[in-house]
């Protein structure tokens, strides 16, 4: 794959990730004025369920074919590589209809017993009718991130956004009023129709796809051999996937029940835990569409790099994206720290939102260099080690959150993760760095960033405080602050030679 198809191909997911994050909010915005923050922290305590299935049926098989369809595409196999796609839609299938049967038999008894919220046994029963639609859909985009054409897998994330909100925003004023429960099966119901809407869009997309293809017969490769071929591939990453959401399902519906031991009540804890949730989370992880991408593009490179053992490109790639990674980490964590309460009150109109971010913010460079971090390895052939990072620092806050949270409430929980997300990243950036040889560069990937957000945040605080809020209130004042943070913030990157102009055509070249 050449690096301008390479470059091309992270620019359209990046630009269709901003589309759905933005897109996200306003949906966001609307939910929690539709359903409160007790309403959000129902909603978010289904996803575990979500994800789950989604690890289960969908993240391994979807993988497979990705990297199946690139192989035989590459040799003009093109037969072959929708032999490839059609056995993994049957793999997926065959996985995840008894966990639909399942979701729709037990709903109640999974409501009761594992999400401890009786008001989610209606939105889980509606979740397991969208699991095909997903898992056929994941299959299909695979396909087409295989086949470097991802304007398909793009545009159907923008499509499964879109119609998840149109309609909610349809049904939300009949549901909402019955309850919570209702309002919250009103949300599923959403997700389920952006599925099926993507998984639509997918199959015309595909069968248009194929009519382009001149076919050859396959050579050996029959449909029993292509589906035992994606299930032995598949299994040991979705055994690692499903592994690591089931730890991450434990902890997100540990969170309100020992908020309750902090003193909380019931409904209090929900609501907390759906500002920290459904809120600030999305808030705070909106830059890492960028890293995210970045760690898509960054294993193909290191992987040719590995295999023609160039390690001074190695070296020179993994410095710099882990530089950029620190960049725009600190800078998150400064803009949430100068500016959370402002920014959660713009958006949400919530203060609670804002003394969230606020303690929260210190997770940010560590969040975002983990994104980094799993390319990295993932090229260099590391993925055990990722694995075991995440397992161990998934223990660790779990078992942080049963002893500090009830003592501590909120700040214990934001211990909790602190410690999570930085055992995690230093095990990673230790294999990483190890596996190359890389040294720490302490001055260019924390000192020069974090001075370069000092300066900028106290002149922004003075700025805002002294004059915006004052002069066109705290709403337009935010927006402009935020932006005049982001240009001071760049322009002292510069002047310390933070980063500098060779840096950026690293990338872009």
């Amino acid at each position: 794959m050449s690096k301008k198809k390479l470059l091309i191909g992270t620019l359209i997911l990046t630009g269709a990730s901003f589309i759905t994050r933005i897109l996200g909010f306003i949906f966001r915005i609307f939910l929690s004025q539709v359903m409160g923050a007790e309403g959000m922290g129902l909603y978010q305590l289904i996803f575990p369920i979500y994800m789950l299935a989604w690890a289960a049926s969908s993240a391994g098989v979807s993988l497979v074919v990705s990297k199946k369809v690139a192989e035989y595409n590459a040799q003009g196999l093109y037969a072959d590589s929708i032999r490839i796609l059609k056995g993994a839609i049957a793999v997926a299938l065959i996985i995840c209809i008894p966990i639909s049967l399942f979701l729709l038999v037990f709903h109640e008894s999974i409501a009761i017993y594992f999400v401890h919220a009786k008001d989610t046994s209606l939105s889980i029963k509606i979740l397991g009718t969208c699991l095909p639609f997903m898992a056929t859909s994941c299959c299909i985009r695979g396909y087409f991130q295989g086949r470097q054409e991802m304007s398909v897998p793009a545009t159907a994330q923008v499509i499964e956004q879109v119609a998840r909100m149109i309609i909610i925003y349809l049904i939300a004023a009949m549901m909402v009023p019955y309850g919570l429960e209702y309002a919250c099966a009103a949300s599923m119901i959403g997700l389920c129709g952006g599925e099926l809407a993507s998984c639509i869009f997918t199959i015309l997309m595909y069968i248009r796809s194929k009519k382009k293809i001149k076919l050859m017969k396959p050579t050996t490769l029959t449909y029993n051999t292509a589906i035992k071929s994606i299930f032995y591939l598949s299994l040991p990453i979705t055994a690692n996937r499903f592994l690591t959401s089931v730890l991450q399902s434990i902890e997100n519906i540990l969170i309100p029940l020992q908020l309750e031991k902090f003193g909380l009540e019931y409904g209090d804890a929900l609501s907390l835990f759906g500002v920290y949730s459904g809120m600030a989370m999305p808030l705070l992880l909106f830059p890492s569409m960028v890293t995210g991408s970045l760690s898509v593009a960054l294993i193909p490179s290191i992987s040719q790099a590995k295999a023609k053992a160039n390690l001074d490109e190695l070296q020179r790639t993994v410095s710099l994206s882990i530089q950029l990674s620190a960049i725009i980490g600190i800078g998150a964590a400064g803009l949430f720290l100068t500016l959370g309460e402002e920014i959660g009150m713009l958006i949400y109109n919530m203060r609670d939102v804002g003394y969230v971010l606020k303690l929260l913010a210190m997770i940010c460079p560590f969040f975002y260099l983990q994104g980094i971090l799993n390319g990295v390895l993932n090229g260099l052939g590391l993925q055990r080690e990722t694995f075991r990072g995440n397992i161990v620092a998934s223990i660790i806050c779990i078992t942080l959150i049963i002893v500090l949270v009830p003592k501590s409430g909120l700040v214990g929980f934001t211990l909790a993760l602190l410690a999570q997300a930085g055992i995690a990243t230093c095990y990673h950036l230790y294999h990483a760095l190890e596996s190359i040889s890389l040294p720490v560069d302490i001055v260019g990937w924390i000192i020069k960033p974090a001075a370069a957000i000092g300066v900028g945040s106290v002149s922004i605080r003075y700025i805002y405080d002294g004059l915006l809020s004052q002069l066109v209130g705290p709403k337009i004042g935010t927006l402009i602050a935020t932006g005049l943070l982001g240009m001071f913030y760049l322009t002292f990157l510069f002047a310390f030679k933070c980063v500098t102009k060779e840096d950026i055509q690293m990338f872009v070249r």
